[in-house]
């Protein structure tokens, strides 16, 4: 089985992200007081303070009062206050009722929200490579099932290691590249469906029991090693490269919008100098218009053809793009990475772009 070890916890911030921002830009209208909710993320707070939340650590900074500013829990009493001219928050008194033991760091605030991308980080979603045709794939068992989701035994047409478990996979999907005139493929996603272990070779094929079943398992799944290694899931969120520009290929759930808390698919990994923890704005585009005057003002995709035309070449055809959320990359790629929407003002569409936060 896979051996996961989440301790995802706000670890820092990149000094070379601190150097570029000595002085913290607070948000307007902000709180001087608030009290932490259970469900609340670091994220979530600091964005009740900080225009630019990944600059988090900077408002803990030199505070005698928080031994590790990760470890807050629900009805603590933040107060914000300034030090050598410089905001910082304390922790003032806490709204705790006697049955609450905080002897450890379980119910601490987490910087994010660790259940929605837990998933992802037991197993692998997305890979490399183009040589689908010889992955090992199921085919079936001896009740001709078509669909099996029982405790079986079930054969798997390849020659697996005897001992060693292995995941199942709907048939994998390509991502392509959305700006490459030839649609290169960025890499695929494979959903896991279930784990066996194998247990003998006979002919070609191998005999194998499904020890879990995440969702139905199809003849023709594929079968893929799995990672057996331990994830300590330590993020140090920082804002991503201002040269990286991608866009959002979709939610993994295969809707057509994302919301909060919820993963997405990112045109860009590894390749773009994407690393786990990296912050990336998220942008609504702005839509076009024709404004030939005050009496004439229309968005182009309700107006006429000719109106359209105008949009495309008016210098107001196109309102301008506005950040509409944020995205944190968890799992990165060669090619391609797994973000955590962190927060949206509003639905992110597929092809949403998305780019290194701008100063």
């Amino acid at each position: 089985m896979i051996k996961q070890k989440i301790t995802a916890v706000l670890a820092g911030l990149l000094l070379a992200g601190l150097a570029q921002a000595d002085e913290l830009t607070l948000k307007e209208g902000h709180p001087d007081t608030y009290v932490v909710k259970k469900g609340d993320t670091l994220w979530d707070i600091s964005g009740v303070f900080l225009d630019k939340p990944w600059y988090w650590p900077k408002l803990w900074n030199v505070n005698p009062q928080i031994r590790d500013p990760h470890w807050i829990y629900p009805g603590d009493v933040l107060n914000l206050v300034y030090v050598d001219g410089k905001p910082r928050l304390v922790r003032g008194t806490a709204h705790l009722s006697p049955s609450i033991r905080r002897d450890s760091g379980d119910d601490a605030i987490k910087t994010v929200n660790l259940a929605e991308i837990q998933p992802f980080l037991s197993a692998d979603y997305l890979f490399n490579g183009t040589d689908l045709d010889n992955l090992p794939f199921v085919l079936g068992n001896n009740q001709s099932h078509n669909k099996m989701m029982d405790v079986s035994t079930i054969y798997i047409k390849g020659a697996l290691t005897p001992g060693e478990q292995y995941g199942l996979y709907a048939a994998p999907k390509s991502y392509t590249d959305p700006n490459d005139p030839k649609h290169r493929v960025l890499g695929y996603r494979a959903a896991l469906t279930g784990v066996i272990i194998a247990n003998r070779v006979i002919d070609g094929m191998t005999e194998a029991t499904l020890i879990k079943s995440v969702r139905e398992i199809s003849q023709g799944d594929r079968v893929m090693p799995l990672d057996g290694a331990a994830y300590d899931a330590t993020f140090t969120l920082k804002p991503a490269s201002k040269s990286v520009d991608a866009v959002v290929l979709e939610n993994v759930i295969d809707a057509t919008y994302a919301g909060r808390n919820q993963v997405v698919v990112i045109s860009a990994g590894a390749d773009k100098g994407l690393s786990n923890g990296d912050v990336l704005d998220v942008y609504l585009e702005g839509v076009k218009v024709t404004a030939m005057d005050a009496d004439h003002v229309v968005y182009a995709k309700t107006g006429t053809v000719a109106q359209r035309i105008i949009a495309e070449n008016s210098e107001y055809g196109k309102l301008p793009d506005v950040v509409a959320g944020h995205a944190m990359i968890f799992k990165t790629y060669s090619n391609l990475s797994l973000a955590l929407i962190l927060d949206a003002t509003e639905f992110i569409a597929n092809g949403s772009r998305v780019s290194g936060p701008k100063d």
